[in-house]
């Protein structure tokens, strides 16, 4: 079975899980043979700008963004314009698919799956929408989804709102959705460590991707 080492670093600043993240793509690139590595991580408050974000999507000003503490990162990953912060669990696959499957369809598909089952064991019912990539509930996105590929390798990957203050998310247009609101696994009244939820979500990407984690 192929083996992924896991790395959690805790809170830190969303640069040096990038750079993290950086480290171990070269590492995939310069040996073919590594299958990959899952990082795991907790950022400061951090709005990232993706390769089809707009200026227009991010609300605050540089002066109070410096006043909340809140940086500003423009990202080469899909997607639009997201929040990353305290209270989300961020989770980076870093992965060689040509060891699973040449399809960035099948990857995020494979990443939407390993969140859905996650929160429903959790006890919420979460589901797709036609047309948009992320997770949701009836409140709203629970989980956003942004990646990148190069050569077969991934990068970046999935935001799951935990306990994460929600007001954060006014001060964008998350993801380019403007309608349907942002949500958490708090919000939905679920009240659940964040180590409960990262155990059940490495036995479901285990599952899914059919791999060991170590």
């Amino acid at each position: 079975m192929k083996e992924i080492k896991v790395i959690d670093t805790g809170r830190v600043p969303y640069l040096k899980s990038y750079e993290l993240q950086m480290k171990n793509f070269e590492n995939l690139i310069s040996n073919k043979e590594v299958f990959g590595h899952l990082i795991i991580t907790e950022p400061n408050p951090t709005i990232t700008k993706g390769i089809r974000g707009e200026d227009s999507e991010i609300f605050i000003s540089r002066e109070e963004r410096e006043k909340k503490g809140i940086e500003l990162i423009d990202i080469r990953r899909g997607g639009k314009v997201t929040f990353h912060g305290p209270g989300q669990i961020v989770i980076y696959p870093i992965l060689n698919l040509s060891h699973f499957k040449k399809s960035i369809k099948w990857y995020i598909e494979s990443l939407e799956e390993v969140v859905i089952l996650t929160l429903e064991e959790l006890g919420i019912k979460a589901h797709k929408k036609e047309g948009l990539v992320g997770i949701f509930t009836e409140k709203g996105k629970i989980c956003a989804i942004g990646v990148e590929v190069k050569k077969w390798r991934t990068l970046h990957g999935i935001a799951i709102n935990h306990e994460v203050d929600l007001d954060y998310f006014n001060n964008i247009n998350p993801c380019g959705i403007s309608d349907l609101g942002v949500t958490s696994i708090s919000n939905e009244d679920k009240k659940i460590t964040r180590e409960n939820i990262i155990d059940l979500f490495k036995l479901n990407f285990s599952k899914i991707f059919c791999v060991q984690l170590k």
